[in-house]
């Protein structure tokens, strides 16, 4: 269903880096009579949900698109996908009319389409602050003859067409030897959606017992929280440092946190990598078939001990569940200056810039 309202908007394409793709065919269609299409790229290969094609438009304003048309090349299973669903027009609508308090302007600039294996497409509202997975989508295996592909080469073969692709990228190509196929329930895992909220907690660890407690209120130097970000899994992410990651929310796997706070006139900021699949795996039995219970994501802080620890919990829990030392890397800035860095700390230098 649609509406009379108009809107600024582009279109791009995306697919994850270690399984690239490319399009045959990809139309949003605004109407009965008229498309938007997706422009591509030579392949689509990048950060999953990023935008990694985009159109130049005019002062042109579009309706929201109605559907999705679209058949593409998996090029790491050298198959043809095809798709054509409806798109929930009002939803999208009611996100797109979402404003960015400091500049009043549309929270979005693209919707992204996300091309994955066997079949999978996502579809999501992208902005410089925010991105929001609008729908989670499978398409069927068709079939598209290289004549039909490439019609300038017709004689080339499927094979050598993906195979350049896949030698053209070491990444690519050492993944596909290494690990082969992705497993197909990889990324309906990635992009499962679970219902939690980010609780900072800045206490005391008491080593000796082992436990935390709260701060004496006589304590002058209580660390102050001024906001969190975040990416998930499911290709989503949020830099509006407004109360909704930590407000109860349904998102993805988290994959990466920033957690800022002050000490008097000190600056904090912690940086967090989860392992997802570590994560993913965990949080599926966490939750069971009730993904949508609502589950705290504790952050606990002691930085003058340099202690920290995340855990999951929910109503009903005498403790919380603490995530294992594997689960993720963190590192921890005093006014820009490096304070502390877990043992299993790996990512490369600079990481920490979004």
């Amino acid at each position: 269903m649609s509406t009379n309202n108009q809107y600024h908007l582009l279109v791009s394409g995306s697919a994850p880096e270690l399984w690239p793709t490319e399009t045959f065919f990809a139309i949003l269609w605004v109407n009965d009579s008229y498309a938007l299409e997706i422009p591509k790229r030579y392949p689509f290969s990048g950060k999953w949900g990023e935008i990694l094609s985009t159109q130049l438009l005019l002062d042109d304003d579009y309706p929201m698109p109605i559907k999705l048309d679209m058949v593409w090349l998996s090029i790491v299973e050298q198959r043809f996908y095809s798709i054509e669903a409806a798109l929930p027009t009002l939803k999208m609508e009611e996100y797109w009319q979402q404003t960015d308090p400091n500049t009043s302007e549309s929270l979005f600039s693209h919707i992204v389409i996300g091309m994955a294996p066997y079949g999978q497409a996502a579809v999501w509202l992208r902005g410089h602050k925010k991105s929001t997975l609008i729908s989670w989508l499978t398409g069927e295996e068709t079939k598209v003859t290289m004549r039909q592909f490439m019609p300038s080469n017709p004689k080339v073969t499927l094979d050598e067409y993906c195979k350049y692709y896949i030698n053209n990228d070491a990444r690519v190509k050492e993944n596909l030897v290494a690990n082969g196929l992705p497993d197909e329930e990889l990324f309906n895992q990635l992009m499962a959606q679970y219902c939690y909220r980010v609780v900072p907690l800045f206490e005391v660890w008491d080593e000796d017992k082992e436990q935390w407690k709260k701060h004496e209120p006589d304590d002058s130097d209580i660390p102050m929280f001024d906001y969190v970000e975040m990416s998930c899994t499911d290709g989503t992410f949020d830099k509006l440092h407004d109360d909704y990651l930590i407000s109860h929310h349904t998102s993805g796997t988290p994959e990466r946190m920033n957690l800022f706070w002050h000490v008097k006139k000190s600056d904090w900021m912690m940086y967090v990598w989860f392992d997802a699949q570590v994560l993913s795996p965990m949080l599926k039995r966490f939750y069971g078939a009730h993904r949508d219970t609502r589950v705290d994501l504790l952050v606990h802080c002691d930085p003058e001990r340099r202690h920290y620890e995340v855990a999951l919990f929910r109503y009903g829990m005498q403790q919380p569940h603490l995530l294992p030392e594997e689960c993720y890397q963190v590192i921890v800035f005093k006014n820009q200056f490096e304070h502390y860095r877990s043992a299993n700390y790996a990512q490369p230098g600079g990481a920490w810039v979004w």
